[in-house]
């Protein structure tokens, strides 16, 4: 297993590890429902990037993306198994 942060991940699923830093950018990525354990798919990378987070679709800046730590199970990542073609999370 390969950990990044959320902004050098490709398309795929991958799991938080931890969110870096401190203040209201931590705190709003948090209620967003991405924090430590949570499951992330990477739907498009880009400036934003669109993720799904617990059923729904969050846009991230890559700068904001570059504080949330992930690690791909080297399954998913990558190879979007997890999201199909139009972003719809198959699981």
């Amino acid at each position: 297993m390969s950990q990044t942060t959320l902004s050098g991940a490709a398309s795929g699923t991958y799991r938080c590890i931890d969110v870096a830093g401190k203040g209201e950018q931590v705190i709003r990525l948090k209620r967003m429902g991405i924090c430590s354990g949570r499951r992330i798919s990477v739907v498009q990378t880009g400036d934003p990037m669109i993720l799904r987070v617990v059923g729904a679709r969050v846009g991230l800046s890559r700068e904001l993306a570059g504080t949330v730590i992930v690690e791909s199970n080297g399954v998913n990542a990558d190879r979007g198994s997890s999201v199909s073609r139009n972003g719809d999370n198959r699981d």
